[in-house]
Formats: structure tokens, sequence, C-alpha cells
């Protein structure tokens, strides 16, 4: 119960009135008796607890008249009921991720979704403010706006081929509700539950803070996928060269094997079938020089997005590659390695498109386009040398040794295949000094510095530095089969115009190759690339095409993430643990409109209470007047006391 004017309360205290008239405002008188009145007495004495019964009524009608009146003026209402309620702050999560396009039944869950947050607008006021945060578009700003505007924006969004996070989603609804001015907040999440979407560490993300969650009974539906597509084994063709494409399927109940195809740059290439949970190859024919882009496809079911991946690499001549200085014995290997199996082509430096410089050797005499790897020396007193190399070919970088302490795995964000799971064990640091010709990219670090960067000479030309020596003293890499595809990688990738890396999933971020001045997303437009070289707002699944002017110079294959494809909803016991016992699960549409707005009040109850006022008033008259004639009849009949004796007798 709540009122709108509680400060009429006070006059509460007027209650005081009628109890103190009751109980103290009295006439004591002398009594005396005569032997003739006795009986009088003894009647008197019945009808006195007749009248002091009757007061007590009244004394309680007239305490209740004085409370109803007061409820009244401060306009009580209970909680709970009714449509009216208090402004409220509501941040609308809605999980458009892929697995919001199942399909069950005749419609999407999308569509369900977005059906049920039209209830919340349709009961919301103008007073509400609201924030839509799409769980599969988290790069999406959220602004505060009205239900018009909110239904607005729930109207436009569609699914994403993207994952969902629906924790981070929750965290972020917190941070904005606690920003609000508004005393009443609620988050409203309307999602499909998945168990992947949720953080697997278990921790309360929504606080204190009220949840209404969406959890309807749905029939599990049952889903096939395929999870991987590979190209080569991980080393993609060059010109002229025949390889395979490996296709892997999601590991289901359902033993039915999917038939997929292969299909190359707009031609069906190939068909194979797969049984869930293992992976079919497929092999592709030589091609010529360019950009390769294809997908393999398996039969539509109920979740479509999932149905479909995509694979890009580019054909091209065998790289020319160049060695000066010592680039030491490993790296020396997988450079014959590749030679023989014709990936590379050993040639002189004016020549080469790639210098693996040992120690920053023959960084000065390099041709126009050619890029370099630079490898520095496992003797840290070599290492003003490497500087001096790195100042004449006017690099911006500098070697300096650290304390050999500590080891840690490579990591970042456009780390390539190739140093995926690579331990380093000593490494140098790498300090940035004067001003960039452009922009440096870290491509790898490790326990938060750089271990690999990009970066621009004076004369435009791109090379990759490396903060340790490819030695087993320094990295677990030259120890592993990943050492030939680490410099293949460099040969045929990143000197080649390439990305770096492939398995990008929907909504990673991408990093722009260096000529690179616009890019074009799967739907159809093109986008400016900004200062920051970083392509964002990748919620769609296909092909990224990186333009320099008309000329494309790199293709991604964007694919979505392989958790989404996992249907199966969180339990109850997760749900209570991520989401806290503030929360209110709801299974229709029905029960959602009673159970949103939780500080809802209900009508007022002041018309009831006066109408109450009124009767009681009627009644104390009533017993009032009653009392009146009772007293006058008695005092009549003491006045008769000729009358006495006879009745007496």
């Amino acid at each position: 119960m709540g009122a709108l004017t509680p400060l009429f309360l006070a006059a509460g205290i007027a209650i005081g009135v009628p109890i103190y008239l009751h109980l103290f405002h009295r006439h004591e008188t002398r009594r005396v008796s005569f032997p003739a009145l006795r009986y009088l007495e003894r009647t008197e004495r019945e009808h006195a607890r007749q009248i002091r019964f009757r007061q007590l009524v009244l004394l309680v009608i007239r305490v209740m008249v004085i409370t109803l009146l007061v409820g009244a003026g401060a306009r009580l209402f209970f909680n709970g009921r009714g449509s009216s309620h208090p402004p409220t702050a509501v941040v609308m999560i809605l999980d458009n991720s892929m697995s919001s396009g199942l399909v069950v039944g005749e419609s999407r869950v999308l569509d369900e979704l977005k059906s049920v947050a039209h209830v919340t607008l349709d009961e919301a006021s103008a007073e509400d403010r609201f924030w839509v945060l799409r769980a599969g578009e988290p790069w999406l700003p959220a602004l505060p706006g009205t239900a018009a505007e909110a239904r607005r924006a729930i109207d436009d969004i569609e699914a994403s081929d993207g994952g969902g996070d629906l924790s981070a989603a929750l965290r972020r609804a917190g941070e904005l509700l606690r920003m609000s001015p508004l005393e009443h907040r609620e988050i409203h999440l309307l999602s499909d539950l998945q168990a992947s979407a949720f953080d697997p560490a278990g921790e309360v993300v929504a606080g204190d803070l009220a949840v209404v969650t969406w959890s309807p009974e749905r029939p599990e539906s049952p889903n096939h996928a395929l999870t991987d597509v590979l190209v080569g084994r991980g080393l993609p063709p060059l010109e002229g060269q025949r390889t395979e494409v490996t296709v892997r399927a999601l590991d289901t109940p359902d033993t039915t094997r999917l038939s997929v195809r292969l299909v190359v740059n707009e031609r069906i290439r190939g068909a194979a079938s797969v049984p869930p949970g293992s992976a079919t190859s497929v092999n592709l024919p030589a091609a010529g020089s360019g950009w390769i882009r294809g997908y393999a496809d398996s039969d539509p079911d109920a979740l479509r997005a999932d149905d479909r991946r995509y694979f890009a690499f580019r054909s091209r001549p065998a790289p020319r590659v160049a060695v000066a200085g010592d680039i030491g014995l490993f790296a020396g290997e997988a450079l014959s390695v590749l030679e023989s199996a014709s990936r590379v082509q050993r040639v002189a430096a004016n020549q080469a498109e790639l210098l693996v410089a040992g120690s920053g050797a023959g960084l000065a005499g390099l041709n126009g386009v050619a890029s370099a790897l630079v490898v520095p020396p496992a003797d840290p007193t070599l290492l003003p040398a490497l500087n001096r190399r790195l100042t004449d070919a006017g690099v911006p970088w500098r070697y300096e040794a650290r304390p050999a302490v500590g080891s840690g795995l490579l990591e970042g964000r456009d780390l390539p295949d190739p140093l995926d799971g690579v331990r380093i064990s000593a490494w140098y640091g790498l300090r940035l000094v004067g001003e960039p010709r452009a922009p440096s990219r870290i491509v790898a670090e490790v326990a938060g510095e750089p271990w690999g960067i990009q970066v621009a000479d004076n004369n435009g030309r791109s090379h990759l530095l490396l903060a340790s020596a490819l030695d087993l003293a320094s990295t677990s890499l030259p120890a592993s089969a990943d050492m030939v595809r680490f410099i293949d990688w460099v040969a045929s990738e990143w000197a080649g115009s390439g990305t770096g890396r492939s398995g990008y999933e929907v909504g990673e971020h991408l990093s722009a190759p260096r000529s690179a001045t616009h890019v074009r997303f799967p739907r159809g437009f093109t986008v400016e690339i900004d200062g920051t070289r970083t392509v964002r707002g990748t919620g769609q699944a296909g092909f990224y095409e990186f333009l320099e002017a008309d000329t494309v110079v790199g293709v991604v294959a964007l694919n979505p993430p392989v958790s989404e494809s996992l249907l199966r909803a969180a339990t109850e016991d997760q749900l209570e643990a991520l989401l806290g016992s503030n929360t209110t699960r709801i299974e229709t549409e029905s029960q959602w409109s009673r159970g949103i707005f939780r500080a809802r009040q209900g009508p007022e109850m002041w018309w009831h209470l006066l109408v109450a006022a009124v009767v009681l008033l009627v009644i104390e008259a009533l017993i009032a007047a009653a009392g009146r004639v009772d007293t006058r009849a008695s005092e009549r009949r003491t006045a008769s006391p000729t009358a006495m004796p006879d009745a007496a007798a």
C-alpha cells in the first residue's frame, strides 16, 4: 500500500480528540439515595451498562470515520493492482543472437520476444524511460527514450548471426539503471535463455535490481549444424596447386548423415555426406591467381544460419623470400621445408617480397614494396646494433633488454593461427620512439607486453618485429609443426596483404590490411576505414572485402559462433544462480502484463473511503439519537415519584 499525498497522514492525530473526550471529559456529581428510590437505582445501574457500551461503540465509529477521512485525503492505493505505476526506468534486453532465428511452429523465437516487448510498451506511461539492448549486437549504442522510441527500436531489430552474451548485457543494464534518477528500476530479459549465453563462472550479474524474465516452456528442437571448414589443413593452396576442404558437423544425438555441398566462387565444386560429430573432405581443383571465396552448405533445418560455413583465401604464386643475417637454425629449416614444397621461392634481397632479417640485417637495402620479418638475436649484447639498423631504416621502435623472469602464452585479438597456444619464456621490451609514419598494430602480446608488432618505416613499407629469438630457450614455437606454418603465414598471408588469421566469428573486430581504404560488408554497402584501422559492427556472416580504391586487397570470411548452435536452455538452478533471487520468471503474455512494473500502483481508494465514512456517520447519528431518547425516558421516570408505591405494590 502507498499514498500519493503522504503528508496528509499527519492529520491522523485528530483521532486523539474523541478518545480524550471519552476518557476525560466527564461530569462527576454527588448521589444521595432515598429508601423509596432504591429499586430505581438497580434499574439505572443496569441501564448504565447499556449507555457505556453505546458510548464505546460511538467512540470506535468516530475513530474509524477520522481514519477513513485521513486515508481519503492521503489518496491511499494498493501495490500490484490496476494498470498505473510510478515512473520506472526499464532496460529491455532483447536477445537477437543467431539462436533467436530458430523457427518454432510457424514463427521465429525473435518474433515471439518482440511480441512480449510490445506488451511492456503497451503498459508503459509517458513518465517511464527505456533503454533497448541487443544481446546479439552489443556494439550498438543504447540511448534512453520514451515508449514510442523504444517501440521503433524493437520493430527494427532483426536476428544477428553473432552470439549473445547475456551476462555482459545484464551487467551493462545494471550500469545504465544505476545512473538513472528514477527511483523504480527494472530489467526485462527477453531471451531463449540459452545456457551458452551466460558466463560459466556462475557470477550473479543482476545484483539487487529487479529482473523480469521471459521463460516459457518450449519443446526441444533438434539442430544440425556445420561447425568448421578448413582449407588445405591449415596451409591454403598457392596458384596452380590442388587442395582439399575439410568440413566438420556438430555432434548431436541424431545419427542422420548430413548432405554437404561445396560452393567455390558461386559454382558447386563437390558434394559429400558427414555423420554428426565427424568430418569429411572435398577436393578442390587448382585455381589461378586471385581471391577465392567459398562455403560449405547443408540442408536447411529450423535454424538456418548455422547450416553454412564460409572460407576465403588468396591464390597467388609462391612468394619470393630472402634471408639476411642470422635468423636461427629453426627458422632456416622451416624455410627449407617450404621451399622444397614449392611454397616459397628463395631470391636475392633486392627481388624479395619478404626479407627475413636476423638482427635487422638488410633493412636499409629493401626494394620499394618488400616487407621484413625482424628476428632479434638471442644475445642481448647485440641489441644496440639492431636498434641502429632500425634507425637507419626509419623504423620508430627500439629493443630493450628486460629481466628474464616469467613466461606466458601468446594472446591478441589478431593472433595468427600458427601462434595460438605458443608459450614465450624470454622476450625483449619494445619501445616506441618519435612519431610513427602510420599507426602500429600489435599482432601478438605476452603478459600484457607486445611480442609481435606490425610497424611502418619512413618509406611506407610494413615490417613485423618479433620480441623473441626463434630458439628453444625463448619460445616453444620451434619445437612444434607451427614453426613451418608461422613462416608460411608471414610469407603468404601477412606479407601478401592477407588479414593474418582465419577462424573469425561474427561480432569480432577486424583489422584492416595496411593498404585498404574501404571495406565492403556482406550486404553490399561500403564503408570508409577510419583511423583506428578497425572494422566493427560485423553482425552478419559472409565475406568482408577490403578495398584499395576499386581493388580487392583482402577478404575475410566470418562465421557464426559454434556456441549458438547449442540450443540447450539454462536450468532453473543456473538461472537462479546467475540472475539472483530478485527475479520473476514468466511463461505467458497475460502473466507478463501483470508481472512487469512491480512497483505498480492500484486504483486510488479515496472514493471508497469517503463512502464508508458517510455510512459510519449515518450509523453514528442513529445510535446517538437512540441514546438521547433513552436518556430522556429515564429522566421522566426519575421525575415521577408518585407512581413508585403502586409499582412497588
